[in-house]
């Protein structure tokens, strides 16, 4: 019988750590950084402030160190990683992708961003520039001036 969504997500959840929104300024603290995975639309509406902002839909080139379009950001694979979505099902798809590909500490936040909003945690909407966000802003954790 093929899987379905749920039964990856489920798949997912059995092999990766999951964190409580109580628990990101902690583990932030020790290190870690956040990994948006979110489309870009819904990245528009707002961010949990100094994410990294890779859709899920881009994640393997983007970790592969092999790969031309590799992000440096993510050259360590020992560098520990707080993953999120909107609800918590494409984060833990992309946690244990992470995992599979090497990544030594990643965790995906429980309830993703609905549960962040809900918290009361900071949201921080990215720069906009002639209706595209702007990559070459400090705001941008990848953002180099060079």
């Amino acid at each position: 019988m093929p899987l379905r969504l749920k039964d990856l997500v489920a798949t997912a959840k059995e092999t990766i750590k999951e964190v409580s929104c109580d628990e990101v300024a902690n583990l932030q603290c020790q290190g870690y950084k956040l990994l948006d995975v979110r489309e870009a639309s819904e990245y528009l509406d707002g961010t949990i402030p100094m994410s990294l902002h890779i859709p899920r839909g881009l994640l393997e080139p983007k970790c592969d160190m092999c790969f031309d379009g590799h992000q440096s950001e993510l050259s360590d694979p020992n560098q520990p990683w707080i993953i999120f979505c909107q609800a918590g099902g494409r984060g833990a798809l992309a946690a244990y992708t992470m995992h599979l590909m090497g990544y030594t500490n990643v965790v995906n936040l429980s309830g993703g961003f609905n549960a962040w909003k809900a918290f009361g945690g900071a949201i921080s909407t990215p720069p906009i520039e002639n209706g595209l966000i702007r990559c070459d802003h400090p705001w941008n954790p990848g953002y180099t001036n060079e």
